[in-house]
């Protein structure tokens, strides 16, 4: 069976977008932790969910990349009105070297048009210029309250969710020029932590991991390339 990487927010569409999908695929899920960019009981509200999410999909391990290294940089040499999309498509460059080392052919999101300000078509097409792999939505056409009601339908629904950024804009970009956003990942400190999310990232499998710890050495800052 083919397999895609599908990014899990911990929000209530990306879970649902990674179940239909694994109908007819092996799906890998992925979250890039923003922690301490969010609060941490959203970490631990994205466990619960992908731990619930695998009883019903039945994915072998998932995998959780540290990402607020990268948001740190994407912050500090940037304009922030740009750093919502900065952030999406440095994800979507990760994601891509995931697809390589794990045998998959595309990455899954659960956006849907318009529903915020990286999901205007103008910034879906930016986020999505350029890369290697296919970036599919399945959720691409529906609103709101239809992805509400398939959650339900599949049995995912939670009464409480994570997806709070205290990095997102006042005044985010809506209309990214085409291109425009590889410069923001080509930048030699991004690449930096990104270099370090890598030595870091971790793989969950039996939901018995020490996911405390692993918090811990999320708010080392960007410039510590110490090991664990």
């Amino acid at each position: 069976m083919q397999k895609l990487i599908c990014l899990v927010s911990g929000g209530i569409d990306s879970p649902v977008a990674c179940a239909l999908m694994a109908k007819r695929f092996e799906v890998l899920p992925m979250h890039f932790c923003l922690y301490p960019y969010t609060c941490e009981n959203a970490f631990f509200e994205v466990v619960k969910v992908l731990k619930h999410l695998r009883s019903k999909i039945g994915f072998e391990k998932a995998i959780v990349f540290p990402w607020a290294w990268a948001l740190h940089t994407f912050l500090k040499n940037r304009r922030k009105s740009y750093a919502c999309l900065a952030c999406r498509e440095g994800m979507f460059r990760v994601a891509e070297i995931f697809c390589e080392l794990e045998g998959a052919i595309g990455i899954v999101t659960g956006e849907s048009l318009g529903q915020k300000a990286t999901q205007t078509l103008a910034n879906l097409v930016a986020t999505s210029f350029g890369r290697k792999f296919p970036v599919l939505r399945p959720l691409l056409g529906l609103d709101k309250q239809e992805i509400i009601e398939l959650s339900r339908k599949l049995g995912l629904w939670h009464d409480t969710h994570a997806g709070c950024c205290f990095a997102t804009p006042r005044h985010p970009c809506t209309k990214a020029r085409l291109g425009m956003l590889e410069e923001f990942s080509a930048d030699a400190e991004v690449r930096k932590a990104i270099r370090k999310g890598f030595k870091h990232f971790l793989e969950i499998r039996r939901f018995e991991e020490d996911f405390e710890n692993y918090l811990t050495l999320l708010v080392q800052p960007a410039d510590d390339d110490e090991t664990l």
